[in-house]
């Protein structure tokens, strides 16, 4: 992670920031981001407005307003994220009946999990398979020949993925970037982050690298992360309003990312599960700070236990609930494995990873791969809440 950035997710890893008002806008990567993200408003219109009005209406008002709209949300909420912050928006827009909220746009980053621990380094060998222990875990089974799960498809929202990737089928016509400009304007992987989600969820079973829980199956970068592993909400919300246009019924969508809590965000992964009644499932990392799940979102969704949006915690090998995970059930509905994960490495080969962001492309594959009937074969032991989580499995 490199020091200018490093500051930012230090800053975020209790998901409760404040941004710092700056003088002048400023010049380095991360300080700019963090100068638009404050100066960024959610603008939240009724949900009865068509979806066939809400472009119009949103760049009509924010060109009277001499502004210019981030983002445009049409099926997940209703609304649009202006450039200004929303003591400007409320004064730019009042008397606009229709809008029923504003909300700061904030932070989102990708869950860092701690250290993989000595002696687990790199690998970038290609010249056998391995099957990680949490795909085992939750139920997988080899076969031979192997069972083509290429009719099933995962969003991840997240760094991007590797497009070029061996062992990963992508697919990039249906892909979506929440950024403009520069290398994250494209759906390839900067990170690595999100390869590694790809593959727990869908590495092809053939001879190389690792295979994934629904293996084969076809994933889809939506990129709402950069390089360095943040984003906003607002970029968030955008990548979710996608997946409600594009995806299909069984489809699952992973988000092994978070911030501070956001009614806007929560609002758009429930409304986005049932868009056009078509059942998306949607696995959302419950995050790594050892905290209760509902002080953060995506995680804090699943609170009212809809019933196709799944809240993840982590475990570890011998079933026991990871230290860093957070808890509180609900939202969390599910353990899955999530310390010492094997997966895929951005640029090839495999690297190992912990976190919640491990943890939910598990849970992910098995919702696509029972329709949304996951099962359990235990609980997780010595979990800091004193309500175990049910480990999913197939």
């Amino acid at each position: 992670m490199d020091k200018i950035f490093k500051t930012a997710v230090i800053a975020c890893s209790s998901v409760t920031m404040t941004l710092t008002a700056q003088a002048a806008e400023p010049t380095d990567t991360a300080s700019q981001q963090l100068f638009e993200i404050k100066n960024t408003c959610i603008v939240r219109f009724d949900d009865g407005i068509s979806k066939f009005d809400v472009k119009g209406r949103a760049r009509g008002m924010v060109a009277a307003a001499n502004a210019q709209a981030k983002h445009i949300y049409k099926h997940s909420i209703k609304g649009f994220a202006v450039n200004m912050n929303c003591g400007k928006a409320k004064a730019a827009f009042a008397g606009q009946n229709d809008i029923v909220s504003f909300e700061p746009d904030s932070l989102m980053v990708l869950y860092p999990g701690p250290p993989s621990g000595k002696g687990k380094k790199d690998s970038t060998t290609t010249e056998s398979q391995v099957i990680p222990w949490g795909i085992t875990r939750v139920g997988y089974l080899p076969v031979d020949p192997p069972i083509d799960n290429t009719g099933l498809t995962a969003w991840i929202l997240d760094t991007g993925i590797d497009l070029d990737h061996p062992d990963l089928t992508v697919d990039a016509a249906r892909g979506f970037s929440a950024f403009t400009s520069r290398k994250d304007s494209s759906y390839d992987d900067g990170h690595g982050h999100g390869t590694h989600v790809a593959g727990t969820i869908a590495a092809i079973d053939n001879e190389i690298d690792v295979v994934g829980v629904a293996a084969g199956a076809t994933v889809v970068p939506v990129k709402v992360l950069n390089s360095r592993g943040s984003g906003s909400t607002s970029g968030v919300i955008a990548g979710i309003d996608w997946v409600a246009a594009n995806a299909s019924p069984g489809d699952c969508a992973n988000l092994s990312l978070g911030g501070s809590y956001s009614q806007d965000l929560n609002d758009a992964v429930v409304n986005a599960s049932t868009y056009g009644d078509k059942d998306i499932y949607f696995a959302l990392a419950a995050g790594n700070e050892s905290q209760n799940a509902m002080n953060t979102s995506p995680a804090s969704a699943g609170k009212n236990e809809y019933d196709n949006i799944w809240t993840i915690s982590a475990i570890d090998t011998e079933g026991n609930f990871a230290s860093f995970s957070n808890f509180g059930n609900p939202p969390i509905e599910f353990a899955a494995p999530g310390v010492g994960i094997l997966s895929l490495k951005r640029g090839g080969g495999t690297t190992i990873k912990n976190g919640t962001s491990m943890a939910a492309p598990h849970a992910c594959a098995v919702l696509m791969l029972t329709m949304g009937e996951p099962d359990s074969d235990g609980t997780a032991n010595g979990e800091t809440d004193g309500n175990p989580d049910l480990i999913i499995h197939l």
